[in-house]
């Protein structure tokens, strides 16, 4: 015989917050411009759009030529990711979104980012990615390269 569940559920706990990133936590830094079709009927950045930039900040952290070789035949996807709203971010304007390594396992690592006009931490935001071997469609082992990138966003 099922119940209904009761008001003391888990799903009536607050969630886990993600604290706000201080600047100097972060080691990897990308720029990215609003738009006003980044906005919507309140007038400030959407909050899929937020997701949007975050992304590409973390896909800029693996394009870096230098690791060029290592990506060969292989994608990042995003297993996990979690957002905190902290305050609202309008267009005109430009956010910078800094990144950093919380952990990097045998094929998944970690992430801690923000999203920051000026001083400000207007969202921060956990990911974990996993990458993937394009021809086999499953996780595979970060190479040392990789690795090495990653450790230095710490």
């Amino acid at each position: 015989m099922s119940t209904a569940p009761s008001s003391t559920s888990s799903r009536a706990e607050s969630p886990v917050r993600n604290p706000p990133l201080a600047r100097e936590e972060c080691g990897f830094w990308t720029r990215e411009k609003l738009r006003n079709a980044d906005t919507d009927q309140f007038h400030h950045v959407n909050n899929a759009v937020i997701s949007t930039l975050l992304e590409a900040a973390r896909m800029e952290m693996l394009a870096d030529e230098a690791l060029k070789t290592s990506m060969a035949g292989k994608i990042v996807v995003v297993a996990h990711l979690s957002i905190d709203f902290l305050s609202e971010v309008y267009f005109p304007g430009g956010v910078e979104i800094g990144s950093a390594t919380i952990r990097v396992g045998r094929t998944s690592f970690e992430l801690a980012q923000g999203l920051f006009v000026g001083s400000q931490c207007f969202a921060s935001a956990r990911a974990i990615c996993v990458l993937i071997d394009i021809e086999r469609r499953e996780p595979t082992v970060i190479p040392d390269a990789i690795r090495v990138h990653l450790l230095k966003g710490q």
